[in-house]
């Protein structure tokens, strides 16, 4: 079946889904709607009035997607499910783009230092060959398996049941990941000009003006565009204080976009929307149940102010494993997928706040990576995910104790979301260690 099939069916199980998410909430207490979505349309009611969607109480996003969600009001309720759906169907389309220009980047890179072999002689027959193979063959011409390789990966996201949840629920995160991913694919490309990175920039600081998260990248974008590879911690300063024609375009094209994306709104809304839009997320403080570890502590303490000691201590272990990430994986155009994705991974996992929608953030990148798990085996690529949905499944049900019956469950909540940060620890660490660079292009 070819891709474009399964394009066409992957889009038809999330339109019925939208579709089964309007009889669920006609019929049952359980909203399949996310309440996000409901509260993004009413910021989208004030603006259709010309006013501002931040008079919509916990309106705490950017005002784009409220005017994202403007024909919710003109056209259907449900409309913006479907444009959503669409940036989610994006994301799969650019994982394959994204791993075909790998394999692309490497085989260009490999075919260029065998041409560059001066020791052939009649004793290197194969050498000879495969080099006069490569002199009339096309660049950009891939063999079929890394092809069916890199639809597999797409493959991934685009029948994923989580993900398609959460974006026909209403979920706008699709959003900011489909521009993280358009970030990657033009930051990789193969021609690798300025202008290149310039463009991947702008897509880098509109996702960021969208979610605050990719903020974590940054570092990482900036060190893959080195032409050198930095093993002390000295050289890598050195190479942030003194960057290259690469480095500054994509620095202006992420200060560019994120700079006057947020100065327009500015403009616009003032104040109240850069606190709610953006400060909110620093200073959150979620009372209500979530998967974070810190859950029960902001819980208990919801009556206290939040002191700087705790704020630093809450940050600290994510930022520490951030950048040793970072320094780690980032430096090379090969393992940047990769430690985008484990990046996303710490910060979620560490998070003080962590809700389902927020999984997307490192679901989406986790198929850039699939290429790297062959050796992983059988019992832990089965072992791995099972573990995972358990661990959720175990919080889920004292969470909807709680939620829709009543009950005092916050000490099991509790329990359960410490379970939930060991098994995400364990699971990282499982992946870290069984990630294998070597399972790029090859030729045969």
């Amino acid at each position: 079946m070819s891709f474009k099939k399964h394009l066409i069916i992957s889009t038809l199980i999330r339109v019925f889904l939208i579709y089964y998410g309007e009889v669920q909430d006609s019929l049952s207490d359980v909203q399949y709607t996310d309440v996000d979505y409901r509260v993004v349309t009413d910021g989208a009611n004030h603006v259709l009035a010309l006013g501002s969607p931040f008079k919509r109480h916990t309106y705490r996003y950017t005002p784009l997607l409220a005017y994202l969600v403007l024909p919710n009001l003109l056209i259907h309720p449900s409309f913006g499910k479907f444009i959503f759906s669409l940036f989610d169907i994006l994301i799969g389309v650019l994982i394959k783009w994204i791993l075909l220009n790998c394999y692309r980047s490497n085989k260009i890179s490999i075919e260029t230092k065998l041409l560059k072999l001066e020791t052939l002689n009649n004793r290197n027959k194969y050498l000879i060959k495969r080099k006069n193979e490569i002199l009339n063959s096309n660049n950009e011409a891939l063999p079929p398996k890394y092809i069916r390789m890199a639809e597999l990966s797409a493959y991934c996201w685009l029948y994923n049941p989580l993900t398609m949840i959460i974006a026909t629920r209403g979920n706008g995160d699709c959003v900011s990941c489909s521009l993280v991913l358009l970030s990657i694919y033009f930051l990789l490309k193969n021609e690798q000009t300025s202008m290149q990175h310039f463009i991947a920039g702008l897509f880098l600081g509109l996702s960021i003006h969208f979610r605050l998260y990719p903020i974590g990248f940054c570092l990482a974008f900036y060190l893959a565009t080195q032409n050198r590879t930095l093993e002390k911690w000295p050289d890598v300063v050195r190479n942030i204080l003194q960057p290259n024609a690469k480095q500054i375009a994509l620095v202006l094209g992420t200060v560019v976009a994120f700079g006057s994306s947020t100065a327009l709104f500015y403009w616009l809304y003032g104040y109240q929307f850069l606190y709610e839009s953006m400060l909110y997320h620093l200073v959150r403080k979620d009372t209500r149940h979530n998967f974070s570890l810190y859950f029960y502590l902001q819980y208990l303490s919801s009556t206290f102010d939040v002191t700087i000691l705790e704020k630093v201590l809450t940050f600290l272990p994510q930022l520490i494993l951030i950048l040793m990430l970072t320094v780690r994986y980032g430096q090379h155009r090969q393992t940047l997928a990769f430690g985008l994705f484990a990046i996303a991974f710490v910060m979620v996992t560490y998070n003080p706040v962590v809700t389902s929608q927020y999984f997307v953030w490192f679901l989406s990148l986790l198929p850039l990576c699939v290429k790297n798990f062959r050796n992983i085996g059988i019992r832990k690529a089965v072992f791995i995910p099972v573990m995972w949905f358990i661990s959720q499944g175990g919080w889920l049900l004292p969470a909807y104790l709680l939620e829709f019956k009543g009950w005092n469950t916050f000490e099991y909540i509790w329990i359960q979301s410490i379970v939930f940060f060991f098994s995400n620890v364990l699971i990282l660490q499982m992946l870290i260690s069984n990630y294998d660079i070597a399972y790029n292009y090859k030729i045969d």
